[in-house]
């Protein structure tokens, strides 16, 4: 059965798309079936593993809102769709995805299945058939289609761009994974904190000592707020800064794709290798 991961944080900007597509493509080119989820309006990861972007209207009828519409008549299958990289498949988003909301309410009515379980149920008919699910989600603190991406995963990784409105969505997004766990007697682990977009500065620092108390509690009390629960969390790898990130958008293809040796290909690779010893896989 797969192992299903999130990336999830409550806020945009922080790379979760560019984090979910990248490590999809990691997984894949290390030999793995890899099953990629875009709960996302903006439809960015469905760009980056299709080459189409949303207004092009590629894929109408068939994304994750048209699955969860025919839920019960057609197989889940029918609603995966192969990419531009080999190895990895995709549950894509179209200009229907803002009305997932209203249909998950419309399909607990109808079929007793709760809304925030969806995609639990859905991902577990075509889970033998991967090694890995990913899921991408959109940047809000209690959507449900974000309780949807936490209650179908084993783990999920929050990625932190180093400001203090970022480190604020973490611990908002980790309050949500840790009352789900609560509400549904359930385990959603903490992989890890990732810090995306680092650069070499004193800011860079600062936000680290803040976020995961790397000072001690007389210099900076505040910190110890976060100590705790997330200094043993944190990644040991950075992803870094780098134009082949921007390129990436412009060629609407992962950056491992382009260059493996610029630097955040290299984190994002380094990242996967951390990833499967924290799994023991």
């Amino acid at each position: 059965m797969a192992i299903c991961i999130s990336i999830v944080v409550g806020k945009g900007g922080a790379g979760k798309t560019t984090t979910c597509v990248n490590l999809a493509t990691a997984m894949a080119l290390d030999g793995n079936k890899v099953l990629v989820v875009d709960t996302d309006t903006q439809a960015n990861t469905t760009m980056f593993l299709t080459s189409y972007k949303l207004n092009e209207k590629a894929f109408q009828g068939k994304g994750l809102f048209d699955l969860i519409r025919a839920w019960g008549l057609i197989d889940v299958e029918n609603y995966i769709h192969k990419t531009q990289i080999e190895g990895i498949d995709v549950i894509v988003s179209n200009d229907a995805t803002p009305l997932i909301p209203q249909q998950l309410e419309t399909l607990e009515k109808v079929s007793g299945i709760k809304a925030e379980e969806f995609l639990l149920h859905a991902l577990s008919e075509v889970a033998e058939n991967y090694d890995y699910i990913l899921i991408d989600t959109p940047p809000a603190q209690n959507d449900v289609l974000v309780q949807n991406a936490l209650l179908a995963s084993d783990h999920v990784i929050i990625p932190v761009k180093l400001d203090e409105q970022c480190i604020d969505a973490l611990k908002l997004s980790d309050s949500l994974r840790l009352q789900l766990e609560k509400d549904y007697d359930t385990e959603i682990n903490l992989l890890g904190v990732l810090p995306t977009m680092v650069e070499r500065t004193a800011l860079t620092s600062y936000y680290l000592d803040l976020a995961f108390a790397n000072t001690n509690e007389e210099e900076n009390p505040s910190a110890q707020e976060l100590a705790v629960p997330y200094k043993d969390k944190l990644f040991k790898t950075y992803i870094h800064k780098g134009n082949v990130i921007n390129e990436s958008s412009l060629y609407k293809k992962p950056a491992l794709l382009l260059n493996k040796k610029a630097r955040p290909c290299v984190d994002y690779a380094d990242l996967w290798t951390e990833m499967k010893e924290r799994m023991g896989v």
